[in-house]
Formats: C-alpha cells, structure tokens, sequence
C-alpha cells in the first residue's frame, strides 16, 4: 500500500466517524427538544409543588443556621 492510499483511508474513516458522531448529537439534541415539550405539556397536569416550604419557615431556618454558624 502507497502512503498516498492509506492517507486516503484514514481521511474517509476520520470523516465517516464524525458523520456518525454529529447525527447522534443531532438526534439526542432532537430527544432532548422532544422530551422538554413533553413534560411541559404534563406539567399542567401533573403539577410540581413542594408541601409546607413558605418563605417565611425558609427564612426562619436561614436566620437559625446563620445565628448558629457565628456562634462557633
């Protein structure tokens, strides 16, 4: 085999390999769009609320974690 061919196959394996690198990114980004309109179509339904987290109990235990972190 000459240099000459075996550059040749190298560049195509190189190129095919990148071919197939870039469709797998663009197919995931696609997924990832998908699957990004999918759950803000369920979110109507299913709503994501987390119970008994006012500000006003965050606060307090902020101020406490505060008051106790200076003390030591």
């Amino acid at each position: 085999m000459s240099a000459d061919n075996l550059f040749l196959q190298s560049v195509s394996i190189t190129v095919i390999g990148m071919s197939v690198v870039l469709l797998f990114l663009c197919l995931l980004v696609g997924a990832m769009k998908v699957l990004a309109k999918t759950v803000q179509m369920l979110e109507i339904y299913f709503p994501q609320t987390v119970p008994g987290t006012d500000d006003s109990s965050l606060i307090a235990v902020a101020i406490a974690a505060a008051k106790r972190f200076q003390g030591k």
